[in-house]
């Protein structure tokens, strides 16, 4: 190699490494809003991020209702299935993940979880238990009233956090993502462990159709790697890959009737059962809150610039608020 080759590349590296470190610096420093979910009744949107608020608006109007002071950063929020419960997922933050009963406004402390904070949150199929997924690698498993009833590790052997998680929709088998897809019982056997793609790129996000049939992830990506959704079978045999992102997938949801998956990263995506591309809403900016409501007629998003944008489920814009 000349010496002219080894300084470009040394060039291209410092370059790269510019780059990620400024991103990582933005997304520390930035207010965004990490995460978005609509109520099961359909009346109320919560949405949180690193703004110190997590804030529950009225679907009709998106108005704000009412709201939580939450310090930093509220990485994920996770209403439960049948109850006016909301469970929250903190990181950065001298306050612990929490569940808040927003008949009440009492808020229960879940002990256990990492100093450093979770990422990965999610109640079970009958709503009986919370799990959590923190960033020391570990699985905590919930009452609806907060008492710690497991805690096991996630078994990594490269990378310590876990991204996310979620529970299968007719049992309860857990599965979460980070460096690989992993499968758990409830006790915490690890069932299977599977690695997604040949480059070691970071998984960041999981949903499991409401058949149980099969499930879908998102990955990051990085400065050589596109970013790729892969839906995966039950058994977690992969059966199709995407790559057309320009961003990272940063959240995935299934419609209620299951016919339609949206996701949330450069744009709004819409794609049917079997990874066919449907729709495309053009964003300024990257999604990441993402959320449908009970009729399956509308998504709500969050955004890196604190956008909450409204739309219908062909992804075009209704409302934005900036």
């Amino acid at each position: 190699m000349t010496n002219r080759s080894i300084t470009l590349t040394i060039l291209q590296f410092l370059i790269i490494l510019f780059f990620n470190q400024t991103f990582a610096q933005n997304t520390v420093t930035k207010q965004i809003l990490w995460t978005a979910d609509w109520s099961p009744n359909g009346k109320f949107i919560a949405i949180g991020g690193n703004t110190d608020t997590l804030t529950i608006y009225n679907e009709r109007n998106l108005k704000p209702l009412k709201s939580f002071h939450i310090k930093n950063t509220i990485t994920r929020v996770k209403w439960h299935p049948s109850k006016n419960i909301i469970a929250v997922a903190t990181q950065m933050s001298s306050e612990k993940s929490c569940i808040i009963n927003l008949e009440t406004n009492e808020r229960i402390e879940l002990n256990g979880i990492s100093p450093d904070g979770a990422r990965g949150i999610d109640w079970n199929y009958s709503g009986e238990y919370l799990a959590v997924a923190d960033n020391d690698g570990q699985v905590l498993i919930y009452t609806i009233k907060g008492e710690l009833i497991r805690k096991f590790a996630n078994q990594s052997h490269s990378t310590k956090g876990i991204t996310a998680i979620a529970w299968h929709p007719r049992k309860n088998m857990l599965t979460t993502v980070a460096d690989n897809i992993r499968f758990l019982d409830i006790d915490g056997n690890l069932l299977k462990s599977i690695k997604h793609r040949p480059e070691d790129v970071l998984l960041l996000s999981i949903a499991w159709h409401r058949s149980g049939d099969f499930f879908v992830t998102g990955d990051y990506g990085d400065e050589k790697d596109t970013s790729l959704l892969q839906y995966w079978s039950e058994e977690g045999e992969l059966l199709k890959s995407m790559d057309i992102s320009k961003g990272e997938y940063r959240n995935l949801a299934w419609n209620p009737k299951g016919d339609r998956l949206a996701t949330a990263s450069d744009a709004l995506r819409i794609w049917d059962t079997k990874g066919n591309l449907i729709s495309v809403g053009k964003s300024e900016d990257y999604l990441w809150g993402l959320s449908w409501n009970k009729q399956g007629n509308r998504i709500i998003t969050s955004s890196l610039e604190q956008r909450i944008i409204l739309w219908n489920r062909k992804a075009k814009r209704i409302l934005t608020i900036e």
